[in-house]
């Protein structure tokens, strides 16, 4: 299986982003994708949150599953539809999304280019606000940015750790197993490998196996996590975890302080 084309989904959504001069984060998603040639419709699939249909006559159709009534995770559903529509284009049918695809940064390179290509569709680096690298990472202002951008929690979350100056790592789990994690570039060396165990004795241990309540972020000694790399006494990591209960998913951030 190729890796992802991050780069390429990136320069693919920045040159929408001028094409049609955009400079709101709250742009109407639904009129770029007719601009695209892509109708939006409500309704008529039920196993899956979005389709992508090519017609004959070559204009695409996006379906959204009705039951999807959250602004946000329409306006991103309709965003990495497009990604497919425009980086995909050798796909002669379409695309059925489910949920998970739409979270999905480790199994497809096509689902991730996909999501990648909304994420910085929908959060480019010139619409950031002002005060970004002026805030410590947390889930409360991830939540910010998500209603700033009318964007899904994880897509941001994901974003929100592309973009950091500081060094944060951004991990999804499920049932004690890493799908995949996002680096800062100053957190570049702290990698952890998709499909490895969540370390025991972490917070995200503790809070998805053994039921402890979720609360705010917490220091946690850096070698639990990163076991192979050498610490000072003085160097704390902090740990936050928020559990997605409707995917299965647990988000785990973690950050050194500066």
């Amino acid at each position: 299986m190729r890796d992802p084309n991050y780069i390429g989904a990136e320069a693919c959504s920045f040159g929408l982003l001028q094409r049609f001069t955009i400079d709101d984060p709250t742009f109407p998603i639904e009129n770029l994708a007719y601009a695209l040639g892509v109708d939006i419709e409500y309704g008529g699939i039920t196993n899956a949150d979005a389709w992508l249909l090519k017609c004959d006559n070559g204009r695409g159709v996006i379906r959204l599953n009705k039951t999807i009534t959250s602004p946000s995770r329409q306006r991103f559903s309709i965003a990495h539809e497009l990604g497919h529509w425009v980086m995909h284009t050798n796909v002669t049918q379409g695309y059925l999304c489910t949920a998970k695809d739409l979270q999905d940064y480790g199994r497809s390179p096509e689902e991730a280019e996909a999501n990648w290509f909304a994420a910085t569709l929908l959060m480019p680096k010139s619409l950031i606000p002002s005060n970004f690298h002026k805030r410590d990472p947390s889930f409360e202002y991830i939540m910010e940015l998500a209603s700033h951008f009318q964007t899904s929690f994880t897509s941001t979350a994901r974003r929100f750790v592309e973009l950091s100056r500081q060094p944060v790592v951004l991990i999804s789990s499920s049932s004690g197993v890493i799908n995949w994690s996002a680096r800062s570039q100053n957190a570049k060396y702290y990698f952890l490998p998709n499909g490895s165990s969540v370390p025991r004795h972490s917070l995200t241990e503790e809070v998805t196996t053994k039921g402890r309540t979720k609360g705010a972020p917490e220091s946690v000694e850096p070698e639990i996590w990163f076991p192979e790399r050498t610490f000072s006494e003085d160097e704390e990591l902090f740990e936050e975890v928020k559990c997605l209960v409707n995917y299965d998913i647990s988000l785990t951030l973690l950050w050194f302080p500066q």
